[in-house]
């Protein structure tokens, strides 16, 4: 780590500024302990109840410790930027990593789970339970970004606390 990249991450996290008193931010540095600290962030960011936040606090987690150990995000000096906006029926959460680690190729995101017609339980490939748990506590999820670059996670979640799926 530079000089310049360890004074640097001393201020994270650090709270982004928005016009918009709907929308707030938060940028996260390498270390897995900003997990915790954008889950106690965002509690505060949604104003509601903790039975209402739930399902965004527990997607938050699972995005950003997704960022930090499948991308760029995760080496020495990386970010991950983090935006809650409320609106009057749904919170969206936006996760933006910094993009593959440097000689890794781009990958996508995709839920790892999958129903049987002949089961009825949800069956996880391997490798976590990340976009499966957002894929069951959200009421929509998608990505945005440009091959090689930063990735946004979009995911989407009722107010009330409701998930897309029974858990």
């Amino acid at each position: 780590m530079t000089p310049a990249q360890a004074s640097s991450s001393l201020d994270l996290p650090r709270r982004i500024r928005h016009t918009d008193p709907d929308t707030s931010g938060l940028v996260c540095g390498p270390c897995p302990h900003h997990v915790r600290a954008a889950r106690r962030w965002a509690m505060q960011a949604t104003r509601t109840t903790p039975g209402a936040a739930h399902p965004l606090l527990v997607s938050l987690a699972e995005l950003h410790v997704n960022a930090l150990k499948h991308t760029a995000s995760g080496l020495s000096g990386g970010r991950v930027r983090i935006e809650i906006q409320r609106r009057p029926r749904l919170f969206l959460l936006r996760v933006t990593d910094d993009g593959p680690k440097p000689g890794a190729q781009a990958t996508v995101p995709v839920a790892p789970a999958a129903f049987d017609a002949g089961e009825k339980e949800l069956v996880l490939a391997e490798g976590g339970y990340g976009l499966a748990l957002v894929d069951a506590l959200a009421l929509y999820w998608d990505f945005s970004g440009n091959a090689g670059g930063p990735l946004t996670v979009r995911a989407a979640f009722d107010r009330s606390g409701r998930t897309r799926l029974p858990i």
